[in-house]
């Protein structure tokens, strides 16, 4: 299969991957950092993880380490 053939999140709709993560509560489906004010405000699908970031670096990192998708090196400012 090519890689244009495949399925990806990115070529959903945003209201059906939206109902993807609703349907499987509790997994890592999506994270959000969003920006609030002087800082970002970033959550998960998963229901479990809402933290703050002082800047959209520093915010996906932390995503990243709550994913299990990073686990060393330096905190970004």
């Amino acid at each position: 299969m090519s890689e244009i053939d495949e399925e990806s999140a990115l070529d959903e709709k945003p209201s059906e991957f939206f109902s993807s993560i609703a349907n499987t509560g509790g997994y890592h489906d999506g994270q959000a950092i969003v920006p609030e004010g002087d800082h970002y405000k970033c959550w998960c699908s998963c229901g479990e993880w809402l933290v703050e970031a002082p800047t959209e670096a520093a915010g996906l990192h932390l995503a990243r380490l709550h994913t299990g998708r990073e686990t060393t090196g330096e905190r970004p400012a």
